[in-house]
């Protein structure tokens, strides 16, 4: 289970204070992040068990459709997201 303390630090650690972001966590273990840094906003969803789903700048339409990228843990998740976003 990651909690939101544990997400939190590993967002730092990714992007040191360039970046803002709200972690919401769920009974289940399931963990979304909102990452907005700039003009770019990111979203991270998932669960430490089962992977990672990530979109940048998601278009108004695919809000709840899923993401196309997927990481096999939150660190992979954030670096791809840092990468994405440089």
């Amino acid at each position: 289970m990651t909690t939101e303390q544990e997400a939190l630090d590993a967002i730092h650690h990714a992007f040191g204070n360039s970046a803002h972001a709200e972690v919401n966590t769920f009974p289940a273990g399931n963990v979304s992040i909102t990452l907005t840094k700039g003009e770019h906003a990111a979203t991270i969803d998932g669960h430490p068990e089962s992977g990672w789903g990530w979109t940048v700048d998601p278009a108004d339409d695919e809000g709840f459709s899923g993401h196309a990228n997927t990481a096999g843990t939150l660190d992979e998740a954030l670096a791809d997201v840092r990468a994405a976003l440089i």
